[in-house]
């Protein structure tokens, strides 16, 4: 049986073009879901939150890269879970690169598919971002 891990992290963006970041989230996206990871990339006022949902090796592996990349700093696990089955299967890895009303709305949608799996994990998840997405 394959372990699943989520890990959640908030980072401040370096300085880069509107076309850096949009290169970030295409590759991401492209990237992640290769490798069957799922989640969401939200990049809102020079800040990014993700979240991130696979198998235990491959999300370990692609969240020290993260901690690595030098497009961003600061970067701070919000949460991270371990269960035996993908909470967010129903979603490959998207991103989101609109205003702050936009990935609210987009990233409560995307939490909503994982409320039935898993309330609990659903609802610590979705209180962090609130905070989060309020400190923008």
């Amino acid at each position: 049986m394959t372990v699943m891990q989520t890990i959640s992290y908030i980072s401040n963006a370096s300085q880069l073009s509107p076309e850096e970041i949009e290169e970030v989230l295409i590759n991401a996206k492209i990237n992640n879901n290769k490798k069957g990871i799922n989640g969401v990339l939200i990049y809102v006022n020079e800040t990014f939150f993700q979240v991130i949902e696979g198998s235990q090796h491959l999300v370990e592996t692609l969240f020290e890269k993260i901690q690595k990349d030098q497009r961003h700093f600061n970067v701070l696990k919000v949460f991270e879970t371990k269960t035996c089955e993908k909470k967010f299967s129903r979603f490959n890895s998207n991103y989101i690169t609109f205003n702050e009303e936009s990935a609210t709305v987009e990233l409560l949608k995307f939490l909503d598919t994982g409320k039935e799996n898993n309330p609990d994990l659903h609802n610590v998840i979705v209180n962090q971002a609130k905070i989060l997405l309020k400190n923008f």
